[in-house]
């Protein structure tokens, strides 16, 4: 399901429409005007998108390089990030996909170490993936403006994984 709820008022959730394919541990990113779900378990490396200002249900729009879940989602104010995962082992991947036209994604860089369940953070010039699995506390860096490997820029307080991540 895609649920919905208003930011202005305190309220339940509605459904607002389907994501193309049931699944869990996706990567979500958003756009000025419409959210994205990408990869998932099981198995999963579908880019669905779908759009904020009526009920609808997700169209898929493209795929990831590759099958996995347990990533995080990043999101720049043109293109949607997924960073890290799970496939048979921990994976490394940043992918990134446009915003303005539907297609696949594209591998563009590399996390400073292969983790899984990190949380994904995004600023206006760069995205984060924070902790992961296995026993990570490293919090990587990588630039919207430029493609390329993560850089590690600290430190959490103590390894996590199955974490959140907010956006600035």
């Amino acid at each position: 399901f895609i649920d919905k709820f208003p930011f202005s008022s305190n309220a339940n959730a509605a459904t607002a429409g389907n994501l193309t394919v049931s699944r869990e541990l996706a990567a979500g990113q958003s756009s000025a005007t419409h959210g994205y779900t990408s990869g998932g378990h099981p198995s999963s490396n579908i880019i669905d998108k779908f759009p904020f200002s009526a009920d609808d249900n997700a169209t898929d729009v493209g795929d990831l390089t590759a099958l996995r879940g347990y990533i995080a989602g990043q999101s720049s104010s043109t293109h949607g990030y997924t960073s890290g995962g799970y496939t048979s082992t921990p994976v490394g991947i940043i992918d990134k996909f446009s915003f303005t036209s539907n297609g696949n994604a594209t591998d563009v860089g590399d996390l400073t170490a292969a983790r899984y369940s990190p949380a994904g953070q995004s600023s206006t010039t760069h995205g984060y993936a924070s902790g992961g699995g296995p026993s990570s506390n490293i919090i990587g860096k990588f630039s919207f403006s430029t493609d390329g490997n993560a850089t590690d820029v600290g430190d959490l307080t103590q390894s996590k994984y199955y974490i959140a991540g907010q956006q600035y």
